[in-house]
């Protein structure tokens, strides 16, 4: 049995650095291949040797931020997840055009999926199947994608996340189905032949401290406790508001909890007496600021307990 199996690349050169991530799956039968690379790589270049390399696997991909897996991490770089026959039964993939009406774009996606699969998306068991989204992830469309995929496969469980451009918010790009896109989002839907569980990890804790957003206008809150958002901010964290950067948000987020759970809401940058967030906050949310634990043992936690559960 051929297990599944990740790969790295630090290559800056998308032909050197597919060639590595091909090397390193040398051997394995993938049925879904799963790939993240630099927003300066050439995704379609990598997508279409992935495809070449393993014709019987669903492939798709999406830019990043940076790279990680179990056998490396960097910026700039190219990683890959191939799944094996042994995990994964049947599986599609396609793009969602989420240019224009995502409503219709992602319809039309769940359709191609329904159509290759031989079966709804909408009446998936959810115990066998799951869902991957790669969502285009500069434009502010998120929310509105996934309200509609969860219109169009209410009952589907789906994991993912957004791409990324260096935290640039100037252009992601995703791939699937043989087609690179700016204003796409990848989806794969698999039949799991193990039994699964969803893993939520976060490496922050919510403290006593929290704020109610009462002015926001999209991804912009305005102000939080009456008072405007950025000065406030600066203030809760101890540094000068001028001084505000991304490295601030990152170790000082602002969560929103559901269920004992901690579900962050990212801030990227201070705009006048505005905060940028990496989501949409709308006005009455109250938020916790949080402080760092230690992600290894959460997520270690978190999959014993998934281990338990599944036996």
């Amino acid at each position: 049995m051929n297990p599944s199996r990740s790969a790295f690349s630090a290559q800056t050169s998308s032909t050197a650095a597919v060639g590595e991530l091909l090397e390193a799956l040398a051997g394995v039968d993938p049925r879904v291949i799963v790939f993240f690379a630099s927003i300066h790589h050439d995704g379609a270049a990598i997508g279409r040797a992935l495809e070449a390399g393993f014709p019987r696997a669903c492939v798709l991909g999406s830019s990043t931020n940076g790279e990680f897996c179990d056998r490396g991490h960097g910026k700039g770089g190219a990683v890959a997840l191939a799944l094996t026959k042994q995990q994964v039964g049947a599986c599609a993939v396609v793009m969602a055009d989420v240019g224009g009406d995502i409503e219709a774009g992602v319809r039309r996606a769940a359709e191609q999926l329904s159509e290759r699969l031989g079966r709804s998306v909408r009446e998936l068991d959810s115990l066998h199947w799951a869902g991957l989204a790669l969502l285009e992830g500069a434009a502010g469309r998120e929310e509105r994608i996934n309200t509609a995929l969860g219109n169009v496969a209410p009952f589907l469980p789906f994991v993912g996340g957004s791409a990324g451009d260096d935290i640039t918010f100037t252009g992601t790009w995703t791939w699937a189905d043989g087609q690179l896109a700016r204003d796409g989002t990848a989806l794969l839907v698999a039949e799991m032949l193990v039994p699964f569980r969803i893993v939520k990890a976060c490496h922050f804790v919510p403290t006593e401290r929290s704020v109610v957003v009462t002015k926001s206008e999209g991804r912009f809150i305005l102000e939080l406790d009456g008072q405007p958002a950025a000065p406030f901010y600066a203030q809760a964290i101890g540094v000068p508001v001028e001084q505000l950067d991304f490295g601030h948000f990152l170790a000082h987020p602002l969560g929103l909890m559901i269920d004992g759970e901690p579900w962050l809401r990212s801030g990227v940058r201070r705009d006048g007496d505005k905060l940028f967030f990496a989501c949409e906050v709308v006005p009455g949310t109250r938020l916790n600021f949080m402080h760092a634990a230690e992600l290894v043992e959460d997520t270690q936690a978190k999959l014993e307990r998934a281990a338990a559960e599944l036996g």
